[in-house]
């Protein structure tokens, strides 16, 4: 169900340039994750006065296995100290929390803090943050199909609605538009965009905007000038103009 304590706009974020901003600075890959967490954190503290009522940041793929063994434990440390050191202040914003994706391999005493704190903040009424770990959007349906085989339900019950209702998100929460940040600067006619299997089918009339911000250097000023750019309100949803 939508989330309807604030009016405004479901934002979703690939935090893309975390490596290359550190790699940048002279500073190892880490302490680019280390800025990305600081950035989230100044956005969550700021949204409370802008048009968005979820936020969901995809912050580890399952594809992000495949990285330096070294960088992946920094970045389940980096997430592990977030969720136990900053949940306070997201309680007092009443700000209410998921994890979305294939939390079975979400490394153990992430996922225990994890179910803590979704826990805890379930009844929150303000923002909703959703943070996708472990996430591939293919994986996401793939895991909703082998829940549907495994409980022998009827092929007439499916339908979009049903499949909206199963998938990780809530249903009828949509994003309105998803950002990638660190996009490459590109000269010429065409320009690209990469979904890196965040929310496919979710994302199905999202607005999708690239920046070639990186995240750690992502604001708030930055981001209302993308809602005004993308627009959302202005969607037809396959409809026309008059």
């Amino acid at each position: 169900m939508k989330n309807h304590a604030k009016e405004g706009y479901h934002i979703a974020a690939i935090m893309d340039g975390n490596g290359r901003w550190a790699s940048a600075q002279g500073l190892p890959r880490l302490q680019g994750h280390t800025a990305g967490v600081a950035t989230v954190k100044t956005l969550l503290r700021e949204l409370r006065d802008a048009p968005v009522h979820t936020f969901t940041l995809f912050a580890f793929a399952i594809a992000n296995w495949k990285r330096d063994k070294e960088e992946v434990e920094g970045i389940w440390q980096l997430l592990q100290h977030f969720l136990e050191h900053d949940t306070q202040e997201l309680m007092d914003a009443q700000i209410r929390i998921r994890v979305i994706g294939d939390k079975s391999g979400i490394p153990g005493q992430v996922r225990k803090t994890i179910e803590a704190v979704e826990k805890r903040s379930q009844e929150n009424e303000g923002l909703l943050l959703q943070i996708a770990l472990n996430y591939d959007g293919v994986d996401e349906v793939a895991r909703l199909l082998k829940r549907t085989l495994h409980a022998g339900v009827d092929p007439n019950r499916i339908d979009t609605e049903y499949v909206r209702a199963h998938l990780d998100t809530e249903a009828c929460n949509e994003p309105d538009i998803v950002i990638r940040t660190g996009m490459k600067e590109r000269k010429g006619k065409f320009s690209y965009w990469r979904s890196s299997a965040f929310l496919p089918l979710q994302s199905a009339q999202s607005v999708c905007v690239g920046s070639t911000t990186l995240w750690p250097d992502f604001s708030i000023k930055e981001l209302q000038e993308i809602i005004d750019f993308a627009d959302p309100d202005s969607r037809l949803f396959g409809g026309q103009r008059m």
